[in-house]
């Protein structure tokens, strides 16, 4: 019975071979997939941006976070962008007006909100203007409330102008999101940590004066 089973074994293997390495093969993809996925960014760890301009260059993006932010602090910053006058910038718009943490939009689309700005937009409270931003700055106002910072101003050349194409014919806000997770204890008073939107925020104005 054993040379039996030692021969069946062999006849076995002979014909079944191929399938060790698949299923090595595919131990392997499982463990890549399941190591990536359990180091990818948490949601406080990553920023998504949107910017009704066009991005030419998004390295002053990546060297805000390099030279700013410890690896676990903030590992990942996505930026999105369209032109407001080209095919597609509502559909896009309305994507980041509830997944994002903060935009940059033109003075036309802030118009065009305003009524709703209330829903889609975190104004600026004195604390957020004297924490993260600057005397100097000026703001996209409605209601009583301001919902945008001004990064660019209509026909003046800016920091931005060279990674960005902008409407020359109009100033440019950047706006906090409701959708964010990264407001400090603006929308969460247990969120006071969690405030890179906010900081990165104050990086992006900085180099607009």
């Amino acid at each position: 019975m054993q040379v039996f089973n030692k021969s069946m074994a062999k006849k076995s293997l002979v014909h079944t071979w191929y399938i060790y390495p698949i299923l090595v093969a595919i131990s392997s993809i499982l463990w890549i997939w399941g190591f990536s996925a359990f180091h990818q960014p948490t949601k406080h760890q990553r920023l998504t941006l949107f910017f009704a301009t066009e991005i030419k260059d998004s390295s002053f993006l990546q060297s805000i976070k390099n030279d700013h932010y410890d690896r676990e602090k903030l590992r990942e910053v996505e930026a999105f962008f369209s032109l407001p006058d080209v095919p597609g910038y509502e559909t896009k718009l309305q994507l980041y007006l509830t997944d994002s943490d903060f935009l940059v939009l033109d003075d036309k689309t802030l118009e065009k909100y305003q009524l709703v700005a209330h829903q889609i937009f975190v104004p600026f409270d004195e604390e957020t203007k004297n924490n993260y931003l600057f005397p100097e700055n000026t703001y996209f106002s409605y209601d009583s409330k301001d919902y945008g910072v001004l990064i660019k101003k209509k026909g003046e050349e800016s920091y931005f102008s060279s990674y960005m194409t902008f409407d020359e014919t109009r100033d440019y806000y950047l706006a906090l999101s409701v959708s964010s997770t990264n407001l400090g204890k603006m929308l969460n008073k247990n969120n006071e940590y969690y405030d890179n939107a906010l900081t990165f925020m104050h990086y992006l104005v900085e180099k607009s004066l």
